[in-house]
């Protein structure tokens, strides 16, 4: 099986094993992840942040935004160009649903990040394996984008039920020594 073909059904699975734990277990491994990612010193240092909107069942982070939003910290959302580059915005007013129907800022009226500004990154992901390998959704942009941040610092955020035994990784593809998950905070 080739690593396109093994990414796809690794994928697949999963997003249906995150698919499959309840509203309650989702929102109360939500809340430890947000938890634990608060009291890290890479986000109590930062200044400004990259987050992501919750989609489906991903790990919502909507606490951890209002903590670091109290703290005065800058916060940013993704925006996904259709040339598959990704920017940092920081929205002004109501987030709008953007490429794929992921809420994100409204270009024309937020004030986008250049990527050296941003201290830190939060990374979604359908899977990922003990050595910090991720899988994405397969569109690259986190891949493409991370290298562009040279102070950031990437942290990885999934729930337990998305880990495997192996990622399959290719060269493009970017690994995390940084991970979060509901049971604990893992450095590489």
């Amino acid at each position: 099986m080739d690593a396109s073909t093994e990414k796809k059904e690794l994928r697949r699975l999963a997003l249906a094993r995150r698919d499959a734990l309840c509203a309650e277990s989702r929102a109360a491994a939500s809340a430890e992840i947000c938890r634990l990612l608060a009291a890290l010193p890479e986000l109590c240092e930062a200044r400004t942040v990259l987050g992501y909107v919750a989609v489906g069942s991903e790990c919502d982070l909507a606490a951890l935004y209002e903590a670091l939003a109290a703290r005065g910290v800058s916060l940013a959302f993704p925006v996904c160009g259709t040339d598959g580059r990704m920017e940092a915005f920081i929205p002004a007013g109501a987030l709008v649903p953007g490429r794929f129907s992921i809420p994100e800022p409204d270009p024309s009226v937020s004030r986008r990040l250049a990527p050296e500004e941003l201290d830190a990154v939060l990374v979604p992901c359908a899977a990922f394996d003990e050595s910090g390998r991720r899988l994405g959704r397969g569109g690259g942009y986190y891949d493409r984008y991370l290298p562009r941040c040279p102070r950031a610092r990437a942290i990885l955020t999934a729930f337990e039920a998305q880990r495997l035994p192996r990622v399959p990784c290719e060269a493009h593809d970017r690994s995390f020594s940084l991970l979060v998950t509901e049971q604990g905070v893992f450095r590489k």
